[in-house]
């Protein structure tokens, strides 16, 4: 975008009804009452004494008031190099003025497609939680999940691939030197060889968990297959937080130099006889239907008497509801409220480098998948806390998508150069 050319400017000064009736009504004089003027003169009537008349030109003080058709070039040009609202009207104010001035710059800015991508002040809500439903029975519903590399690990242990009960909460993992489809299949193989088949399994967007040989793995077994959002781990929440305790564990036996197989085998087996705090049993009992002896145990265990389900299912319920009540007290949740068409920006769940936007361009809802997840224009299914609505950007405004691809230049003051004088003391010195 070129600089405003002068003779431009004052053909559109000419040219404009409101400012030619300005001129013409400080050349008469103004009245004693607003309510004699013109509705488009009133709001020049509160600063009626500062204005003045120069050629066609109309003054307040030393700055010129634009006329109507070249007041969005003028916010185009100091918008040039998206410097964000203040500076914006800083850079206007020094030179021009015009009414409600300050309120069309903030108009034109908030619509920029550029600086919406480096918002600081845009900011993503979280969706409330949504506690997952307790399956009908254990070994039902699974959550798979990979854990590493980790650097410091033997090369045989630098990942570890999870499986959770999702209604026991019964662990299962395998340590393994790469995270390959294959790998992630002989393990399910393994696990499936003593406890059968579930019904469904739920993973992430990881390529082992959306190749060709996966789902075919999983229909050869009758298995149905949940993906969560992408770049949202807690959708799959009952594996993250076992994911958290296995860390915990490996890092203690980082700090005691023992070996990490043999630690985690050993914790494994504590961590099943423990009750759980979701169910209020031990993961053991729950798919066994028996208790666990262990080390503790002195006297004889007793005998399975009752189903444990509905204790687990009201334990599970009260525990849910006091965690999504705080969870999303604490977060500031806010049910999302996106409709299909409408224009959002993905917070990018990476991190992002200096210099770089924060937000992705605007993507288009296709349509919802679920309560708080949508399938974007870009394919991928996002949760809502990564999406921030966009602001509608008009066709008046339009102009500040591309203004990065254009020179502009902006007339600036003119003013004599400050004289600057030498210090006192250097009259002693010889000062090239």
């Amino acid at each position: 975008m070129s600089s405003l050319p002068v003779a431009d400017f004052d053909s559109a000064c000419s040219t404009c009804p409101e400012l030619v009736a300005l001129h013409s009504q400080i050349q008469n004089g103004w009245p004693s009452s607003i309510k004699a003027l013109d509705v488009t003169l009133a709001p020049y009537y509160k600063i009626r004494n500062e204005l003045a008349t120069l050629s066609d030109y109309v003054l307040r003080g030393s700055r010129l008031i634009a006329p109507l058709s070249v007041r969005p070039k003028l916010i185009a040009l100091a918008h040039e190099s998206h410097q964000g609202i203040v500076r914006t009207k800083q850079r206007l104010r020094d030179l021009y003025w015009w009414p409600k001035m300050d309120s069309q710059v903030q108009s034109a800015i908030t619509s920029c497609l550029l600086c919406q991508s480096n918002d600081k002040t845009a900011h993503t809500n979280p969706a409330p939680l949504q506690p997952v439903p307790l399956p009908d029975g254990p070994w039902k519903k699974l959550g798979l999940d990979i854990v590493g590399p980790f650097d410091t690990a033997i090369p045989a242990c630098r990942y570890v691939i999870t499986l959770t009960d999702y209604y026991s909460k019964w662990p299962e993992l395998a340590f393994s030197p790469s995270a390959t489809t294959d790998d992630v299949i002989q393990f399910l193989s393994s696990v499936f060889s003593r406890h059968g088949n579930p019904e469904n399994i739920v993973t992430d967007n990881g390529t082992q968990f959306t190749s060709v040989m996966f789902t075919s793995f999983l229909q050869n077994r009758g298995i149905s297959h949940s993906r969560t959002s992408v770049y949202y781990p807690a959708a799959n929440g009952a594996i993250e937080r076992f994911h958290r305790a296995l860390r915990t564990c490996i890092q203690t036996a980082i700090q005691q130099s023992k070996p990490w197989k043999a630690t985690v085998l050993d914790w494994l087996q504590v961590y099943r006889a423990t009750p759980h705090a979701t169910t209020s049993l031990t993961p053991y009992e729950l798919l066994y239907g028996r208790k666990m002896r262990t080390k503790l145990d002195v006297l004889p265990l007793p005998p399975a008497v009752s189903p444990l389900d509905d204790v687990a299912r009201h334990s599970v319920q009260k525990y849910q509801l006091k965690m999504q009540r705080y969870t999303d007290g604490r977060r500031h949740a806010r049910k999302p409220s996106f409709l299909p068409g409408e224009s959002v920006r993905i917070r990018k769940p990476h991190y992002v480098p200096k210099g770089h936007p924060r937000f992705t361009p605007p993507v288009t809802v296709t349509k919802a998948k679920g309560s708080n997840a949508f399938l974007l224009s870009d394919g991928k299914i996002w949760n809502a806390t990564h999406l921030a609505r966009c602001c509608p950007v008009t066709e008046k405004n339009a102009y500040t998508a591309r203004l990065h691809h254009t020179q502009i230049g902006l007339p600036t003051a003119r003013r004599l150069p400050r004289v600057k004088y030498k210090p006192r003391w250097h009259k002693d010195y010889i000062v090239p």
